[in-house]
């Protein structure tokens, strides 16, 4: 299976996007050299290489990630929420976990919330993966796991489908470490953190260096 290219995926749906969305994408090319792909319904948005225009009826929400998120534009895909911040020039490295060297399919982190006894309630040791920050390889198991999340969802948790998901197509999916999408607490060393997952859209991005050196 050909690993071919690589980049960064946001789905921006909404005005309100706007603003930690080009947070984000500068973040992103502050530190990391890769293509961004965004879809979205809003215009003049600086600094991307790829927009795909869509139109949403009604009020959006989580519901846009199982609907957009599958098109996945990259032979390895890295998906962020606007209201992430990337810190470091590693931040993207688990893509390379999504090669025949290691065999993955996909990459995440658990949520905060962990829902364990949603995601497989007969297991009641799977928590779910937070849709925030996501690493996902453009395979034929990876478009099954995909089309799945889209029939699972019916509202509210998007992540809770995902999960099952990724599960149920036995999609090889890596536990990534918090490091990769730190909401905020649960670590000693501010250094190690690569992508901050956060709501303070207000944040320049240096102020959170500033701010994650007293924690």
């Amino acid at each position: 299976m050909s690993e071919g290219n690589k980049g960064i995926l946001y789905v921006a749906i909404g005005e309100r996007m706007r603003q930690p969305l080009v947070r984000s994408i500068e973040s992103v090319r502050k530190h990391l050299d890769l293509p961004i792909t965004l879809v979205t319904d809003l215009a003049d948005v600086p600094d991307v290489d790829q927009v795909v225009v869509v139109e949403w009826p009604g009020q959006p929400g989580y519901a846009v990630k199982p609907a957009f998120i599958p098109r996945l534009p990259y032979a390895r895909t890295l998906y962020l929420d606007t209201d992430t911040v990337i810190l470091h020039s590693d931040a993207a490295k688990p893509l390379d976990l999504l090669t025949d060297r290691y065999g993955y399919h996909a990459a995440a982190i658990h949520g905060l919330s962990r829902r364990i006894h949603k995601v497989a309630p007969d297991l009641m040791c799977v928590p779910s993966f937070n849709s925030g920050v996501l690493f996902l390889r453009r395979s034929p198991i990876i478009r099954r796991a995909m089309s799945r999340w889209r029939k699972l969802y019916r509202g509210g948790e998007d992540e809770v489908a995902l999960t099952k998901a990724l599960l149920e197509t036995r999609a090889p999916t890596y536990c990534l470490p918090c490091e990769w999408n730190y909401r905020g607490f649960g670590l000693n060393h501010w250094q190690a953190i690569r992508i901050v997952h956060h709501q303070s859209f207000h944040e320049p991005i240096d102020n959170w260096f500033e701010g994650l050196r007293g924690k």
